[in-house]
């Protein structure tokens, strides 16, 4: 009975042992549970405001954005100085230290207020102020809960950053409001083509080891894949692909193949998107990374009325014979006009007009053509240079000691089309161009500038781009120093010729052929011969373009300062008419 008595004794001892045991165990899993939601609201507040911060960035650069494209748009553009103005007066009403602080509209995860710190110049390279462009401190304080974060962004506000097609030393575009084209977006790269610089394809890349040549009949020519090379401080040359990527292997008919949009269903063509190394020599190709262009339209139709003026505009009519010539035009600080006066009272304001000798200009425009052909010709335009009808410059020669020298300097429209043919070129120019532009028997250098800059020759064209027969069977490449770009297609040939462009293209379709090595009227040794008649047409032979030191006939550098020449030039635009989007360059919590 004791032994009963004194088991029941140990059984209710047990019983509540186990209790107290589960009581605390709960306690202390509540405890931790109670704790555990506790951090999640912490860290979802922390999550919460961080974006909020973000959102109140956001809020505000769309809001001065929208109020400045407002006002271009409301005015057709708006001239410099009062867009300057109206940049300052925008920008002053979201200052911290008044009433332009912006909050949000209260919402269940929080709120954010933002506003501007600080407005400083932005400045270039060289330190010159920029008075188009503000880099701006914002400063976005995100609230949700109890927890708050503190947003410090500087971003560039303004109207005049480079277009990203100045970025890429190689650039095809896509349109995406007229419908795809033939070809769009793609770059063809047929042969030894030789790219220093990142490349930037909407579309599609193609390529093959052989060039293409029109020879008595369309050939292709034994060469090597394209090759690339970064600029000189980055580490690798970058690929920016919309895409996919292909290689081909047979003798294509030349214009369906460079139109063609859908080459998954040609058996001719090698989907190698996944191995870009096979578009490219061993140990020359790029690396492909994922970036988000942002699409900065040029408007090249849009800047015809900048330029534009008729007689009644002009401050000085210069009145010419028959020939038309004006020579060594002197009126830096007038609006001149050119006419054909045969009489008192008779005159037509068409033409061909031509400048000779060293002509210094504010403004000059015309209603018909200009002819830039004689030698020592010398061209300098303050405010800017309009042409009617069509553009020639260079007189025509093809032999390089005999190719006119001539010197431009501007910006300048031009309503029709632009041949440059048997020029030896110095420039510094920005020209717009409504029609098509063909570059042959040419060398194009920029200029020396007073501020220790070295210009260039920057194209925007509606039309078509053709650069081709410039330094033909030479060893030396023609140096055009440049950038084109074409809203249709640009389209280089070094397979004969041998052109080297310090600077960049871009186009809607770009197609580029090119060997590397020699190209002679007569045979050498390891020479592969295409010759019809008594024409000799003879090309380095495939494995002479693969040894160390042999040249591609096409390369194209990429020309870091072709950004501040634009800008530079662009500056001379007296109305500004497009706001560009906010380009941030520091932020931090």
């Amino acid at each position: 009975m004791k032994l009963a008595k004194r088991q029941d004794g140990y059984t209710l001892l047990i019983t509540l042992v186990l209790i107290l045991l589960f009581v605390v165990l709960g306690m202390s899993l509540m405890s931790l549970t109670s704790s555990g939601i506790a951090k999640n609201e912490v860290r979802q507040d922390i999550t919460r405001s961080a974006s909020l911060s973000d959102k109140g960035i956001d809020r505000i650069t769309s809001e001065i954005n929208h109020e400045l494209t407002i006002a271009l748009d409301s005015n057709n553009g708006l001239p410099r100085d009062e867009f300057i103005s109206k940049l300052r007066q925008t920008l002053d009403k979201y200052k911290c230290d008044g009433s332009g602080v912006l909050k949000s509209e209260s919402g269940e995860t929080g709120d954010f207020e933002v506003c501007i710190e600080n407005i400083d110049d932005t400045k270039d390279q060289n330190d010159v102020v920029n008075p188009l462009r503000k880099l701006v401190t914002f400063v976005s304080v995100g609230q949700s809960g109890n927890k708050e974060r503190t947003l410090v962004s500087k971003m560039e506000i303004g109207a005049d950053n480079a277009p990203e097609i100045l970025k890429y030393a190689i650039g095809t575009n896509i349109d995406p409001k007229d419908g795809l084209q033939d070809g769009e977006g793609n770059l063809l790269l047929h042969g030894g083509v030789h790219v220093q610089g990142d490349m930037k394809v909407d579309g599609n890349i193609i390529s093959r080891n052989k060039g293409y040549a029109y020879l008595n009949g369309e050939k292709w020519i034994d060469s090597l894949y394209p090759s690339t090379k970064p600029t000189p401080g980055a580490e690798t040359a970058r690929l920016v692909l919309g895409k996919k990527a292909y290689t081909f292997n047979s003798n294509l008919g030349y214009s369906s193949h460079i139109s063609r949009n859908d080459f998954n269903s040609n058996r001719n063509y090698s989907n190698q998107t996944n191995n870009i190394n096979a578009l490219f020599r061993t140990g020359f190709a790029p690396v492909v990374v994922t970036r988000n262009p942002v699409r900065s339209p040029i408007g090249i139709s849009d800047k015809q009325s900048v330029y534009k003026y008729v007689r009644s505009g002009a401050a000085h009519v210069i009145k010419t014979n028959s020939s038309r010539v004006i020579t060594s035009a002197d009126f830096p600080n007038l609006k001149v006009f050119p006419s054909y006066a045969w009489s008192n009272n008779g005159y037509t304001d068409t033409g061909t007009f031509e400048l000779r000798g060293d002509n210094k200009f504010k403004q000059f425009s015309t209603l018909g053509s200009l002819k830039v052909a004689n030698n020592n010709t010398h061209i300098t335009v303050s405010d800017g240079l309009y042409i009617d009808k069509s553009l020639s410059i260079g007189n025509g020669k093809e032999n390089v000691n005999e190719f006119a020298d001539i010197s431009l300097e501007g910006t300048m429209f031009v309503n029709g089309d632009v041949t440059i043919k048997g020029a030896a070129l110095k420039s510094n120019v920005l020209m717009y161009v409504n029609g098509n532009v063909d570059i042959q028997y040419s060398t194009m250098n920029g200029k020396s500038l007073s501020n220790g800059k070295t210009g260039t020759f920057i194209i925007f064209a509606k039309g078509n781009v053709k650069i081709s027969n410039n330094s033909i069977n030479q060893d030396a490449p023609s140096l055009i120093k440049g950038f084109f770009y074409s809203e249709k297609d640009l389209e280089m040939f070094g397979v004969g010729s041998n052109i080297k462009i310090e600077g960049g293209i871009s186009a809607r379709r770009i197609v580029l052929n090119a060997i590397r090595g020699q190209a002679k009227s007569q045979r050498f040794s390891g020479s592969q011969n295409f010759s019809y008649g008594s024409r000799g047409h003879y090309f380095e032979g495939e494995s002479g373009q693969g040894k160390n030191g042999v040249k591609s006939r096409l390369q194209v550098l990429y020309d870091p300062d072709i950004i501040s020449t634009y800008s530079d030039l662009r500056q001379q635009e007296p109305i500004i008419y497009n706001i560009n989007p906010p380009v941030e360059r520091d932020r931090s919590y």
